[in-house]
């Protein structure tokens, strides 16, 4: 038996083994996989920032009038990536603050108009005598409540130090993300040839450059869809935030934050923030959200028909169906990372579908 056959073999016994495994247990075989998924994140992060940061590096290094080693490169590569971060925090995250605390001012005012109309109502309904409802009831109910849920509010407060406690891991495992990334470019010769001895040894030296041209169109693939999406996806919310800023609209930084980090999920994302940017102008300035909406409707034609046709085209070449598929299926291994790279990994899955598809038909002919 060659070693093609045995692969084959080996390949069908462990999707076997996962299969059955999955069927007996799926509880538990869901919680291995989460597992796993934690201990490789950080690896896997670190290859998609490496990725993104190698043209930069290379920018570098080409426009630079002395020659640039690669240290200098990879680190001013870093130092401008998190410079960027840096001054967008500075800018957004002021903002975001001052529409939280004018929402927190305002919330008394919502209150009461809400009690006042729930009292019209109640009146209206005592009137008429179709329903009858005593006030201190209520209040003594929600007293009460409060009251007897003193255990649950301090499972919220300990929840709160708990998303605190994976707030800094997530720090942690994004910086060594950032170190990993760093000497992945750093040695990215050796890294490349090392990946290339592995596919020998799997694949044989006759499919290894097939495979090796498909990984380097898969990353051209990737980089492409990220960065076009990022371009996107920031001129989108400039376009709401200029909008909404001109025309006086609360809360202009916080709904263009959302719209413009939702439109990165493909469909959903912008419908998503769009959603939640309507009900916070609605309960300041109801007329406004006319504002909103129409604000909505330019930035997506932008979107659509001029700087999306232009900066990203139809890199992944997949149909709505696809792109929804890849959005659940990653979604749910990857949460929100997984919804947003869930398109560009399907697109490159379908590269390899593609060329296989075709050497059978051609075999078969």
């Amino acid at each position: 038996m060659n070693s093609k056959n045995m692969l084959k073999i080996i390949g069908i016994i462990l999707v076997f083994v996962i299969l059955q495994s999955y069927f007996t247990t799926p509880e538990r075989f869901g919680a291995i996989i989460e597992n796993w998924k934690n201990y490789f994140m950080t690896v896997i992060m670190s290859i998609f920032i490496a990725i993104l940061l190698e043209p930069i590096v290379k920018y570098l290094k080409k426009k630079s009038k002395m020659k640039m080693n690669d240290v200098l490169a990879i680190s001013l590569s870093i130092t401008f990536i998190i410079l960027i971060f840096i001054i967008l925090s500075l800018i957004v995250i002021p903002e975001i603050i001052s529409s939280l605390k004018a929402l927190n001012n305002v919330y008394p005012y919502i209150l009461n108009k809400t009690m006042t109309i729930g009292k019209n109502i109640t009146d209206y309904l005592a009137e008429k005598n179709i329903y009858t409802i005593n006030m201190e009831e209520v209040n003594s109910y929600f007293t009460n409540f409060i009251a007897n849920n003193v255990t649950n509010i301090r499972k919220i407060i300990s929840a709160f130090f708990g998303g605190l406690l994976d707030w800094t891991i997530g720090f942690t495992n994004l910086f060594l993300a950032f170190v990993l990334a760093f000497l992945i470019l750093l040695d990215k010769k050796h890294l490349i040839k090392t990946l290339e001895n592995i596919i020998i040894i799997i694949f044989g030296v006759k499919n290894t450059p097939y495979i090796m041209n498909k990984l380097r169109m898969s990353k051209d693939i990737f980089l492409s869809y990220v960065s076009g999406k990022l371009i996107v996806s920031a001129i989108v919310g400039l376009c709401v935030y200029i909008i909404l800023l001109i025309t006086g609209t609360p809360y202009a930084a916080l709904s263009a934050i959302l719209l413009g980090v939702g439109n990165m999920i493909p469909y959903v994302g912008s419908i998503i923030g769009g959603i939640i940017a309507f009900f916070l102008i609605l309960l300041v300035a109801p007329i406004k959200t006319i504002i909103l909406l129409i604000a909505i409707i330019i930035s997506q034609l932008v979107d659509g028909f001029i700087v999306g046709p232009k900066i990203i085209g139809d890199k992944v070449g997949l149909n709505t169906f696809w792109v929804m598929v890849s959005m659940i299926i990653f979604g749910n291994l990857f949460g929100l990372v997984g919804m947003f790279l869930g398109t560009p990994i399907l697109s490159i899955i379908r590269l390899f579908y593609i060329d296989l598809l075709k050497a059978k038909q051609g075999g078969e002919q």
